[in-house]
């Protein structure tokens, strides 16, 4: 019987697919979308949708965090916050708190992708933005094949921007 050692530079090459197996499908996705966008804007101008025109009112019933920098509409299965990624590296404990409550949104059902739309940035702050919204799903144990990145072109001049999470059907 013959017995095989795998050398160092094969325990290298097997490390550098690993990697590359895991960041690789989330870069591919938000380059893509940004592709995506870039051909849509020459067509017609995107606009990102304002989701505010989707709160309850304040007589509903439905729950809406109490932090202003939070706007959510479970029902609709909709939310918006906001990220500095140059003070932030994680998401706080309120903006955590909100996405459990959104995954109980009824709009959460087997056939539906989490969009998650963040602004098109440098590479370092882009990848602080979704390494936290990608660790805070992770421990709501949402699968990373339910997750889908787009990006939006933000204001200049900005240090904090807009997030916004909400339930895409797949068809």
């Amino acid at each position: 019987m013959q017995r095989y050692v795998l050398t160092e530079r094969g325990k290298l090459l097997v490390a550098t697919l690993i990697v590359l197996l895991l960041i690789l499908p989330p870069v591919i996705l938000v380059i893509r979308s940004s592709q995506n966008d870039s051909s849509q804007d020459a067509e017609q101008p995107k606009t990102t949708p304002d989701l505010i025109q989707y709160l309850p009112t304040p007589d509903s019933n439905e729950p809406v965090s109490s932090d202003t920098s939070i706007t959510m509409d479970v029902n609709e299965g909709i939310m918006t916050f906001l990220f500095s990624p140059e003070l932030q590296t994680t998401l706080d404990e309120n903006t955590a708190s909100a996405i459990g409550q959104l995954l109980t949104s009824p709009k959460n059902t087997n056939g539906a992708k989490l969009a998650v739309e963040i602004p098109q940035l440098a590479d370092d702050k882009t990848a602080v933005i979704t390494t936290a919204i990608l660790n805070t799903l992770n421990s709501h144990e949402v699968p990373l094949s339910d997750i889908i990145f787009f990006v939006y072109q933000p204001d200049t001049d900005i240090k904090e921007f807009k997030i916004n999470i909400s339930f895409q059907p797949v068809s």
